[in-house]
């Protein structure tokens, strides 16, 4: 068994719930500006700010949308495409009002904390993400994160996002790690896996956001994480990790 002594870990959908988090502070929300309160709605809606906010964020990643407009543009798209826009101004105090609200919920994915427990006792933890830098920590804080956590890498300090060398780069001096004792631990095939991947460090891949967005969706997308090439490893929950570290 390889013998890593540093882990860099993902945050967004890796350890910290997105969707599930992402549901609740909606919910809040429909609440709050008295949208429709009916359940069809709300799952046809739900469906398709995933859609949108998956499609948004990989433009945001390679630099072809800008964060104030990523901010807003998943709602106006998913709330037009649900039949119910709302006016630029409504957008805007829901956006807001959503970055108040999903950060400091406090939901992770099942496994986190006894896969951290577990690899901290085996080296240094790291955080490498390309989120908002001014959410990040209430993400953290809300899930009891940081007690694990030597560095947090945030995209926005470096000038470059995942999967771009730069910032793995950037992680591993600021860690003063070496490329073989290091592992990326992420659900984001582009920027987590094929990022590290091309840069040089093993991968571990975790499946729980593929499988959400395939649930979303009613099966219609493909695997297309699955072409001509396996990560290190690959697994469905976080503390099927363990017996490999």
């Amino acid at each position: 068994m390889k013998k890593y002594n540093h882990f860099f870990f993902d945050l967004d959908g890796t350890l910290w719930d997105l969707y599930k988090n992402t549901e609740e502070a909606l919910r809040i929300l429909f609440s709050e500006f008295n949208l429709p309160a009916e359940p069809e709605f709300f799952t046809d809606f739900y469906s398709k700010y995933h859609y949108h906010n998956e499609k948004v964020w990989a433009l945001y990643r390679v630099g072809k949308i800008e964060k104030e407009v990523l901010r807003t543009i998943r709602f106006e798209r998913a709330f037009e495409e649900a039949g119910h826009p709302l006016s630029k101004d409504e957008i805007e105090k829901f956006a807001d009002r959503f970055l108040d609200v999903c950060p400091k919920l406090p939901h992770l994915l099942h496994g986190a904390h006894e896969l951290l427990a577990h690899t901290a006792k085996q080296g240094k933890l790291h955080i490498i993400t390309n989120g908002f830098k001014e959410v990040q920590g209430f993400k953290m804080d809300a899930g009891n994160l940081s007690q694990y956590f030597d560095q947090m890498i945030n995209s926005e300090d470096v000038g470059k996002r995942k999967p771009n060398p730069e910032i793995f780069e950037y992680a591993l001096q600021k860690a003063g790690a070496t490329k073989e004792e290091s592992i990326m631990i992420g659900d984001d095939w582009d920027a987590d896996i094929l990022g590290a991947r091309d840069f040089g460090i093993d991968q571990a891949f975790i499946t729980h956001t593929e499988q959400m967005q395939l649930k979303l969706s009613g099966g219609e997308r493909t695997h297309q994480v699955r072409h001509n090439y396996s990560p290190t490893f690959t697994v469905d929950k976080l503390s099927d990790l363990i017996p490999h570290f």
